[in-house]
């Protein structure tokens, strides 16, 4: 192709056709200026496919991830629930509560969320979450991420520093639980009218109602953002409630 375009100088020059051969010149010119810029458009949009398959990748990984602190968030959701419950009944009561023997399994249980963030972790430190196009999705990651998932670990910590400093040492020197962790009724009554136990339970409410409402929002949250998640991957939407 080069010999061809070549001759074809040659051959104008030789009949003193400068004047067409200038603007043939030009015209050859413009081929090769066009001939590079689809050949950097075509590399820009090859290196654009890796890096959306890049970022779907991640988003399948952080999808995954979510997955995983649906199963934990609903299992706090419903267990703390349950823990609040039986300890209301026990402040509220004045007397006997049924399963009153087993206290501490409520009085000393706390959630210990666990963070699974390895997905959105290499999407933010590879960089390649400021090159999404879905400003909605973005902005739930980092509202997740960096808001809920700080919420969350806010409130175990407390729940955790509460219990291991407050509780657990108040059960030992004054509960005397047995070996798997029951009380006599008998204590428990005693010590509700005699030491600081009605106002551990009372606290102690409090904590599992503020980690209760974290957990809530992380469950929402956590929700939305794998809906948002699945539509920009093409999955099918799943829709879950929190009772």
């Amino acid at each position: 192709m080069i010999k061809f375009f070549r001759h074809i100088r040659q051959h104008m020059l030789a009949q003193n056709k400068f004047s067409k051969y200038l603007l043939y010149a030009i015209g050859e010119i413009l081929l090769v200026v066009i001939g590079i810029l689809l050949a950097l458009q075509i590399n820009n949009w090859n290196e654009d496919q890796i890096l959306q398959t890049d970022i779907h990748k991640s988003l399948a990984q952080i999808l995954s991830d979510l997955q995983q602190d649906q199963i934990e968030l609903e299992y706090f959701n419903g267990v703390e629930a349950k823990h609040v419950s039986f300890l209301e009944r026990i402040a509220d009561s004045r007397g006997p509560v049924a399963g009153l023997e087993r206290l501490l399994e409520s009085l000393d249980h706390y959630m210990d969320f666990s963070k699974n963030n390895n997905g959105y972790s290499g999407l933010k430190n590879s960089g390649k979450i400021s090159y999404m196009d879905n400003a909605e999705l973005k902005l739930s990651l980092t509202h997740y991420y960096e808001k809920i998932y700080e919420n969350l670990d806010s409130a175990s910590n407390f729940a955790e520093t509460f219990t291991n400093d407050r509780v657990i040492p108040f059960a030992i020197e004054n509960l005397k639980p047995h070996g798997d962790f029951t009380i006599d009724q008998e204590i428990v009554l005693e010590k509700l009218e005699t030491s600081n136990l009605q106002y551990l339970i009372n606290y102690q409410i409090s904590v599992k109602k503020y980690a209760l409402g974290q957990v809530k929002r992380g469950i929402i949250a956590n929700d939305h953002l794998m809906v948002l998640i699945k539509k920009e991957l093409g999955l099918k939407e799943e829709r879950n409630q929190v009772q």
